[in-house]
Parts: C-alpha cells; structure tokens; sequence
C-alpha cells in the first residue's frame, strides 16, 4: 500500500526498523566490551596478595613462606609450627599473624635482592635453579604424592624456589669478605661465654674454646650483617608496595552491593616496614 508521499508504508518501516536493531545491537556490544575490560584485570588479580613496584607476589608464594619460615635459622618464627597449634586459640591465632606479616616481608626483600643481584651480575644458572627444585620437591612432598610434586614443579614454585636461590647468593656475596678482629671475639665472648661448656657443665675460658669462638664471632657478624641488610631494603621497597588489587575492589564492591560479608583478606594490604 502506497502512503500519501508515494512511499509504500511496509518498506519505511522495514527501513525504520534497521537503525533501531543496529543501535540495540552496538549498545550490546558495548557493554560486552566494558564488561571484558573489566574483567580481565579482576581475573588476572584474583591470585595476587599485593604489588611491589607494580610486580604481582602471588597467594602461592605467600602461603609457601609461611610454610618454609619456621625451618629457616634466619627467621623470627624460626621452630614456631602454627599448623600443629590450635586454630582457634588466640596465641595460635597471634602467632599466625606474625607469621604472615613476616613471610610478606621477606618475599618483599628477596625481590629487592633479586633485582640487586641482578644489577651485581650475581647470576643463578638454569642448572643450579633445577637442583633446588628438585631439592625442594624432595623436601616437601612424599614420591609416591605425584600431585604435589606437580604442583611444587609448577612455574610458579620454580619462580617462588628461584628467589630463595638468588637471595641465598646475595646474601653469600655481601658478607663474603666479612672477617672479625680479635677484639671483636672478645667482645662476644664476653656476651655468649656463658654459653660455652665442657661434658661436666664447667664454663670454659676463652683460651679453651678461641678456635671456636672466632668461628661463631664470624658467624654472628655475618648474621647481623645480612638483617641489618634486609631491613634496610624493606624499608626501601615498602614505598613501592601497593596493597590492593581489582580483585579485592570488585569484592569489596560486591559487599557493598548486595551485603555478603567478605574475608580481611580482601582489604588493602599494610605492610609493616619495621622499625
């Protein structure tokens, strides 16, 4: 049917109908583009604890340190074993706590002594990296669990493994030339001689026991040499850590939304660079 204007009505409409589909369909594919942008960084940090120098440390490097801390000489939480306390113990609850804050640090450190490392030229091979994997696997898992094996075989425990390779070797090269006067023995027999007994109980004069004094006087100096250098480097490198993540926006946001309580986990990181 031909209307006034001599245009046959079905067809304007048809033609009319065309604007309107296309801007429905643009509008669709609008929203599906924002909502992808979106998105991919709320997935791509959904792992990630925190940032240091805009770097991702993962949940897995996180939840690994607090598991390797307690075995290590050099840790504050050296023999603490929160997975034997009682998880709803206070005291086991408290020293749970330190225990993350301090794994938080120290991954925080080892980057910073990486990337030292690096400008040092002090350099991993690949060769020596697969033996502390391979060491570590053994350490951790059984050989008859082949899921953990797998997963301690992962990029990210290879990554996680490499750190602790690297901050070894810093830390070996910056007191590598350490030595102590005999002064210094001295002074810490002073200190730690009670410490120092024969079979009977007997304290022993310095005279008795110098060889092995000046052995833990080294040792000692070399210790304090390498905390007063990871303190330094947090307190470098906690002005470069950004505690938040869109993933913990998004859920923060999503408590906010529809009220649905969310763990702590998901509030801003604050780390604690020490005193």
């Amino acid at each position: 049917m031909l209307a006034k204007d001599g245009i046959d009505s079905s067809r304007k409409t048809t033609v009319q109908a065309h604007p309107t589909a296309f801007i429905i369909v643009a509008s669709l594919l609008l929203v599906a583009l924002v909502a992808t942008i979106v998105a991919v960084p709320v997935v791509r940090s959904r792992n990630v604890v925190f940032y240091v120098n805009r770097k991702p440390v993962i949940e897995e490097h996180v939840s690994a340190m607090i598991v390797d801390l307690p075995f290590d000489e050099t840790s504050d939480h050296y023999n603490t074993r929160v997975d034997l306390g009682d998880p709803s113990d206070p005291k086991t609850q408290y020293l749970a706590a330190g225990l993350k804050t301090e794994a938080i640090q120290r991954l925080i450190v080892m980057r910073a002594q990486s990337d030292e490392a690096l400008r040092q030229g002090i350099i991993v091979s690949p060769s020596a990296i697969d033996a502390a994997v391979e060491a570590y696997v053994k350490d951790h898992s059984s050989s008859d669990d082949t899921s953990e094996t797998e997963r301690l075989r992962s990029p990210a425990m290879r990554s996680y493994i490499q750190l602790w390779a690297t901050s070894k070797a810093y830390e070996e090269t910056l007191t590598k030339d350490t030595t102590v006067s005999s002064a210094e023995v001295r002074e810490y027999f002073a200190t730690w001689g009670w410490n120092y007994t024969d079979a009977a109980g007997r304290q022993l004069t310095f005279e008795q026991t110098s060889a092995k004094l000046a052995k833990d006087a080294l040792a000692n100096k070399k210790f304090q040499l390498i905390l007063e250098n990871r303190a330094q480097l947090l307190k470098k490198e906690s002005s470069l850590v950004n505690g938040d993540t869109r993933y913990k926006q998004f859920m923060r946001w999503w408590d906010i939304m529809f009220d649905i309580q969310i763990p702590d986990s998901f509030e801003t990181l604050k780390v604690d660079a020490g005193s």
